[in-house]
């Protein structure tokens, strides 16, 4: 299997799950006490500092916990903004709310490091939160301690909220993972938006979290009745298991994927026009092409004559024109390989450079 899968004390979790009678109820909207109070455990230790069941919500996945919080923090007319390049859904879902997202270029255009220089120029009166993605999709980069302790501490100065999306937070492949919940005053400005999905392996189970001050849940736990109820409670009860049981589960898999991203460092160093810096985590390479300044032409053209998937850098905003996101997280090592064949086919046979319509 490319990808790992979840591990066994989930899956036997779930299967005790069938013959309980509470499996098939709702649970409580902020979720199975049990687990809440398992993952406060857990994040308490990592970040160092309290953190308490009632700082905690069970969400169905990421996307859904940051849609909550969207919801319950921002207004219509509000600014949120995105060092760039972003993931899309974030930006989707700030559009979809009736916020303005305001794109916030990195300066870093080879290892993407989000720093407080990129952030403070962007901020305005109307500006309501500023999202971190750490690690970055699509860029895999982290963030760093100091930098990120400093844009928080900056932000709560200006009473402005730091929404951190870590679903990538187990898969840092060098140094440790820096979450904003670590800064001490975490309480006063952070929100951190987490999943079991990339974790655990558990993409179809839709279960994930949030972490805010307990003031704050107690305001998105209404928002959380109002769209789905409570996350799908076999899908708590794996996760549970998982928590107590299996939280390094995805450390077992760091070897697999560092072996993959030299592969791919590797494969990409030999394609003419492509550049790419090996980030310290997530599990995506953000290369560069040459010349080019219609990456989602591009990308057709790969998966039309190399059968090679990428996403075009656009699809993160303007600030990802001229890159191609690829992901060996999915992808094995031999498949990196044939894919990396095909892209220095493709490029040495025929240097496109799409050019805009």
């Amino acid at each position: 299997m490319a990808f790992f899968p979840p591990p066994a004390s989930a899956i036997e979790a779930a299967r005790a799950a069938i013959d309980q009678p509470d499996v098939h109820l709702y649970a409580t909207d902020p979720g199975l006490p049990g687990l809440r109070a398992a993952l406060a455990e857990r994040l308490a230790a990592e970040t160092g500092q309290a953190i308490l069941p009632d700082d905690i919500l069970i969400t169905a996945g990421a996307n859904h916990a940051f849609s909550l919080i969207l919801t319950t923090l921002v207004s219509a007319g509000d600014e949120v903004v995105l060092p760039a390049p972003y993931f899309t859904n974030h930006h989707m879902f700030v559009r979809a709310l009736g916020a303005v997202p305001v794109d916030a270029p990195v300066a870093d255009r080879v290892t993407f490091e989000v720093r407080w220089t990129d952030v403070a120029p962007h901020l305005t009166d109307r500006t309501r939160a500023v999202v971190l993605c750490n690690p970055s999709n699509p860029t895999g980069t982290p963030v760093s301690a100091p930098d990120g302790s400093t844009i928080v501490r900056e932000l709560a100065d200006r009473n402005i909220a730091v929404i951190s999306d870590e679903t990538y937070r187990a898969f840092v492949f060098e140094g440790s993972h820096w979450s904003a919940a670590s800064t001490p005053s975490w309480r006063d400005n952070v929100v951190v938006v987490g999943s079991f999905s990339k974790a655990f392996g558990m993409m179809g189970w839709r279960v994930g979290y949030l972490l805010a001050d307990a003031a704050i849940c107690r305001e998105a736990v209404k928002v959380q009745d109002a769209m789905i109820i409570c996350a799908p409670v076999i899908s708590q009860m794996a996760a549970e298991a998982a928590v107590r049981e299996s939280w390094e589960h995805a450390r077992s898999f760091h070897p697999e994927l560092r072996r993959r991203r030299e592969i791919l460092g590797h494969a990409l160093a030999d394609v003419p026009g492509v550049h790419w810096t090996p980030t310290r985590g997530g599990l995506f390479a953000f290369a560069r092409v040459e010349g080019c300044d219609n990456s989602e032409a591009l990308s057709h053209e790969l998966l039309e004559h190399a059968h090679v998937v990428t996403i075009p850098g656009s699809a993160f905003g303007p600030a990802g024109e001229g890159f191609l996101r690829l992901s060996y997280g999915r992808a094995d090592q031999r498949q990196l390989v044939d894919a990396g064949d095909r892209l220095a086919g493709f490029f040495r046979g025929k240097r496109l450079r799409p050019r805009a319509p």
